[in-house]
């Protein structure tokens, strides 16, 4: 869950923004945001929401007006709780922009007081990249604006001030100098923006132009302020007069820091019987090849477990390696398991892959996102990310700069992924599917059973998985006929236990890919499945999960953005063979005390 003030107010979950579109609702939630983890009493809401002048009815309207933020704020609405004459937000950290924010100013200061300029300075880039404009622009509240922007907007200036410290240490004060000219000018009344604006230009070999500047500052605080230069501004213009070698220019860092010398290849090996797929691998050929992109591309491939997407995307980015000669970087981000990879150590091992010292490789998470993308920007690199488990897992590792390109897997799709080109894979042609199989068991055994193999494929239900099973038991046993296979997997009991060969095995996908699953959405996956055909309309599935059909839809929907289940048309759900033969193994084991007595006579009827 995402919460955020450095700007508009934004509220995010897995599923997307969640727009807060009343006003007064707007402000109550920023109100309680910038007091988090905190009883905010009622009155002192109030006085926030009707910006000191609220009505004889306040009381009451405040209670609305809660009940109506736990409904915009989702699956989330249960962390705003009512306590004693008051209300509650819990909101952890990490949830909170400014609270990140407040953090990394602190590490960057931390680091620059410790002579680390180059830690501080990702320090400070990571805080300033969550801004995404004034705080609170868009909060009708005068009294929060005037206690929390202002606040929120000297802190801003505070690592402004601390980023460009942190640059003149290493020496880059001539790339600070339209930046120190334009705050300058914004905030006359900040002497240390002046004080490092006179040493980038005497840096960059201007001190006629420096001095200029301390004759300006002078007239500026005298005009506006009524005051002379402080203490800071005179020792800098004194330094500048006597060119005092304690001004100069430090040495640049050691190119180790600034340079990367590796140009990464990650990917594993292609697979050499990689068929089919012949649309989407035109697809993503062409997006990963396009030139003239304003912005990184971000493809993401979702589709039911043991689709192909990790075949298909690590196929493509082979293909167009050529595209991206600064390397391609790879990670498996087990999204689908229990203990899913985190980004903090991805991103590790992509900036030691880069060539970045592992001394050098910052301490938290935000820095090394924006070392990571301070990196690839300018450059041609190819990010591909497998078995992505939503779009909050792979936010950190997005790179940076329009030549630069991620490749995504995930099992659901990631649609509040903004900016992505999304495909999704359904099973394989009943053509790519022969075609598969034929080239696993050789073109002889193909040729001499071409029904069963039609057969075989239709009973696999075109999925990649299961299809390549089969073929690695038939090349495994040249004694079985295709016949014989298709009579063993033709048996909805035993498909899923014919289906099993090592490491591969239909079932073990499909129960990782339902492991994500809340328990409501779990369980109409497994109870719907217990339906005479493979097709549930909307009503259907609202009457026998007793409840009504908005909210059934949206377990629905869930289930079909997880990849399991299919809707070719609006309310109507399909299963595709093999998982529901899964959904309905797992309905009839399961425990009877698993299931709540009101719906008994539901599993009943749809029993048969």
């Amino acid at each position: 869950m995402e919460f955020g003030i450095l700007g508009p107010l934004l509220v995010r979950d897995a599923e997307g923004d969640r727009p807060v579109a009343a006003a007064k609702q707007r402000a109550l939630l920023a109100a309680l945001l910038v007091r988090r983890g905190q009883v905010v009493p009622a009155d002192v809401l109030a006085d926030t929401v009707w910006d000191g002048w609220p009505p004889r009815t306040a009381a009451t309207t405040l209670r609305n007006y809660v009940m109506r933020l736990r409904k915009a704020l989702g699956e989330a609405g249960h962390r705003l709780a009512t306590e004693a004459g008051g209300y509650l937000l819990v909101v952890a950290a990490e949830e909170f922009d400014a609270d990140r924010f407040t953090r990394l100013r602190d590490l960057g200061h931390d680091r620059l007081r410790n002579g680390d300029a180059e830690q501080a300075a990702a320090h400070y880039e990571a805080a300033l990249a969550l801004w995404r404009g004034p705080a609170l622009v868009d909060v009708p509240s005068e009294a929060l604006r005037r206690s929390e922007a202002g606040r929120l907007a000297e802190a801003r200036l505070d690592v402004l001030e601390g980023r460009a410290e942190a640059a003149l240490a290493l020496g880059r004060h001539t790339e600070l100098l339209g930046e120190l000219r334009t705050l300058t000018a914004a905030h006359p009344e900040r002497e240390h923006l002046w004080a490092q604006l006179m040493t980038a230009l005497y840096r960059s070999g201007r001190q006629s132009e420096a001095l200029a500047v301390y004759g300006e500052v002078r007239r500026v605080l005298a005009d506006e302020l009524g005051v002379d230069p402080g203490s800071e501004i005179r020792t800098v213009h004194g330094r500048i007069l006597r060119a005092d070698p304690a001004l100069a220019a430090p040495a640049r860092p050691a190119a180790r820091t600034r340079t990367v010398l590796v140009t990464p290849f990650q990917l594993p090996p292609g697979l050499t019987d990689f068929t089919g797929r012949t649309e989407p691998a035109a697809d993503l050929a062409a997006l990963l090849t396009a030139d003239n992109r304003r912005a990184p591309l971000i493809a993401v491939v979702s589709g039911q477990p043991g689709a192909g997407k990790s075949a298909l995307v690590q196929h493509a980015a082979h293909d167009a390696r050529g595209a991206y000669p600064d390397g391609i970087l790879y990670a498996d981000l087990r999204g689908s398991r229990r203990q899913p990879a985190a980004p903090h150590a991805v991103l590790g091992s992509f900036l030691l892959a880069l060539g970045v010292p592992a001394a050098a490789v910052p301490q938290d998470t935000d820095s090394r996102t924006a070392l990571f993308r301070s990196l690839l920007a300018g450059r041609r690199t190819l990010v591909v990310l497998d078995d992505a488990r939503d779009s909050a897992h792979i936010r950190p590792l997005m790179p940076a700069g329009p030549g630069n390109s991620a490749l995504v897997t995930a099992r659901t799709r990631l649609p509040d992924l903004g900016g992505s080109h999304a495909l999704h894979l359904g099973p394989l042609p009943a053509d790519e599917a022969r075609q598969f199989l034929a080239r696993l068991v050789g073109p002889a055994r193909a040729d001499a059973e071409p029904r069963a193999l039609g057969q075989l494929a239709a009973a696999c239900g075109g999925l990649p998985l299961a299809l390549r099973i089969c073929g690695a038991r038939l090349a495994a046993r040249p004694s079985w006929t295709v016949r014989h296979l298709v009579e063993r997997i033709v048996d909805e009991g035993r498909a899923l236990d014919e289906l099993c060969l090592g490491s591969l095995d239909v079932r073990a996908a499909f129960a990782a890919g339902c492991e994500s699953l809340d328990p409501p959405t779990a369980r109409a996956f497994h109870l719907l499945a217990l339906a005479p055909t493979d097709t549930v309309g909307l009503s259907t599935a609202a009457r026998l999960l007793g409840e009504p059909p908005a909210r059934a839809e949206r377990v629905l929907e869930r289930l079909t953005d997880a990849g399991l289940l299919t809707a070719r048309e609006p309310g109507r759900y399909r299963y595709e063979p093999l998982l529901r033969a899964y959904a309905r193994e797992r309905a009839r084991h399961r425990p009877a005390q698993a299931w709540s007595d009101p719906h008994a006579p539901r599993r009943a009827a749809l029993a048969g």
